[in-house]
């Protein structure tokens, strides 16, 4: 009767789960599926260990917590160049008319149009939101060279 019981309401929690995972966004329906797939795996390892294979139930584990972790929005660190060549410098922006082309502007912009130009662009390049440091480089410029006049 007990394992009854425990298994009823075993189902009212997957039925709910299912029903706020049926109402997320693709993107935290993915995180979160990722995070719980790693749990998943990582308790998989473990019990594998525990049953004498660790040789093969620790790397299973760590890879379950690293699902984990990449759910959970952590992302290694990029590498910096050991010694090479760096990238190739991006051309920059010179003149005013390129200034004004690159932010999308017109004739004499004030300072509010120059920034809210600005921030809508950046807002689309930045290198946070999967844009390039290249481009939020050469709108910054730009932004500054249409200030200083």
């Amino acid at each position: 009767m007990p394992f009854l019981i425990l298994g009823f309401v075993a189902l009212i929690v997957l039925v709910l789960l299912s029903r706020a995972f049926a109402r997320m966004e693709t993107a935290e329906a993915a995180r979160w599926s990722r995070i719980t797939l790693g749990l998943a795996i990582t308790i998989v390892g473990g019990l594998i260990s525990l049953r004498g294979l660790a040789f093969v139930g620790a790397p299973i584990a760590t890879f379950g917590i690293g699902m984990m972790a990449i759910g959970a929005g952590f992302r290694p660190k990029p590498r910096r160049n050991d010694g090479q060549a760096s990238p190739p410098a991006t051309p920059t922006t010179r003149s005013r008319e390129e200034a004004l082309d690159l932010l999308g502007l017109e004739g004499n912009p004030d300072e509010t149009e120059i920034r809210e130009a600005y921030r809508k662009l950046m807002k689309k390049v930045h290198p946070d939101s999967g844009g390039t440091d290249g481009l939020s480089r050469r709108l910054t410029e730009a932004r500054d060279i249409l200030l200083k006049d």
